[in-house]
């Protein structure tokens, strides 16, 4: 019954993805306003084929008391939720997604901050560079700070970078546990039904002169919230 399920999820998704994308390229050319509410109901859509495919609901705990969000990351439903939350959110993500078809254009039409992840030095002045502009637009920058996607109970230490961002913009950080690795595994295309969550805690201050403890404080919460969710939810 799951891989049915899947399957069906798997051929309506990426023949409305295809669709929506091809129609919707004059959207392109309009204002980048008109491509987050494109990409927002492409997200909409996604959300909902997958609860009614594959029995996957989503639900969003706590309001984000904060404009730069660092998030656990364990599957795609991390950025559909985030999308879906915010509207017009900011991935610090890898340049490479551009370069795939139709998805990859509504991704760079949105504005993001895409890195070179082999430069360090060249990603944090990316986002030293574009962060002050997006901010000023009402937007919020979601970091990953794992890197990429970490299955559940899997640990991947956190990258120091959100420090270094938060002390940049003299912002505080939200951290966002979640459990979604449960219901839409890295690397296994099966989907099991169950409630996604996307919990948002209480912020962080800005990092000052200990990042290391600073680091240390955000994993422990972030990671003691992602644990506890999926427990409960098994």
């Amino acid at each position: 019954m799951l891989i049915l399920r899947t399957t069906v999820f798997f051929i309506g998704w990426m023949a409305a993805t295809l669709v929506l994308g091809i129609l919707g390229v004059p959207v392109l050319l309009l204002s980048q306003r008109a491509v987050w509410c494109f990409n927002k109901i492409w997200v909409g859509f996604t959300l909902g084929w997958l609860r009614l495919t594959c029995g996957v609901r989503s639900e969003v705990h706590g309001v984000p008391q904060g404009r730069l969000i660092a998030s656990k990351h364990q599957s795609a439903w991390d950025t559909l939720i985030m999308w879906h939350t915010f509207g017009n959110p900011v991935f610090v993500l890898k340049r490479e997604l551009y370069w795939i078809p139709i998805f990859g254009w509504y991704l760079w039409r949105s504005g993001q901050i895409a890195i070179n992840r082999s430069d360090g030095r060249s990603a944090y002045e990316q986002i030293e560079k574009q962060a002050p502009k997006l901010l000023a637009q009402g937007r919020t920058i979601i970091l990953f700070p794992e890197g990429t996607r970490v299955k559940i109970g899997d640990r991947k230490h956190f990258r120091s970078g959100i420090a270094r961002v938060s002390a940049m913009l003299q912002l505080p950080v939200v951290p966002a546990a979640l459990n979604a690795g449960l219901f839409w595994p890295k690397h296994d295309l099966l989907k099991r039904p169950g409630t996604a969550v996307l919990k948002f805690l209480p912020p962080l201050p800005v990092c000052g002169a200990d990042p290391v403890a600073w680091m240390k404080d955000l994993e422990t919460v972030i990671e003691t919230e992602s644990a506890a969710l999926a427990a409960r939810a098994e």
